[in-house]
């Protein structure tokens, strides 16, 4: 009778090899302040910046309100374009001059 291992079970992500690298103090403050500003911890902000040559940045949480209504205006305006299909263009414009408005209200902010 096989013996059961207890415990969560592993992630298909997991990352069992590791390669160490050695910062001066400046270097490290350096590296965690770019990682902190990027909202990643230093070892996400590392492995982005060797594998990828680049660091994409998480979303700030104070913007995803802000993006689910631009989301929202988004669905709206391809409400209208097949609105614009059947109907014609002058009914659409209406409209769209009233979704620019909000556009133009929500990127000012």
């Amino acid at each position: 009778m096989p013996t059961r291992r207890g415990g969560r079970p592993r992630s298909p992500e997991s990352r069992p090899d590791r390669a160490t690298v050695r910062f001066t103090k400046i270097e490290y403050l350096a590296v965690k302040r770019r990682a902190a500003t990027a909202r990643l911890t230093v070892a996400e902000y590392c492995r982005q910046a060797v594998l990828t040559g680049r660091v994409t940045p998480t979303l700030d949480p104070a913007a995803l309100p802000a993006l689910h209504e631009m989301r929202a205006l988004a669905n709206t305006l391809n409400q209208l374009v097949n609105q614009a299909r059947g109907d014609g263009m002058r009914s659409v414009a209406i409209k769209a001059d009233g979704l620019l408005d909000q556009l133009t209200k929500l990127l000012a902010t």
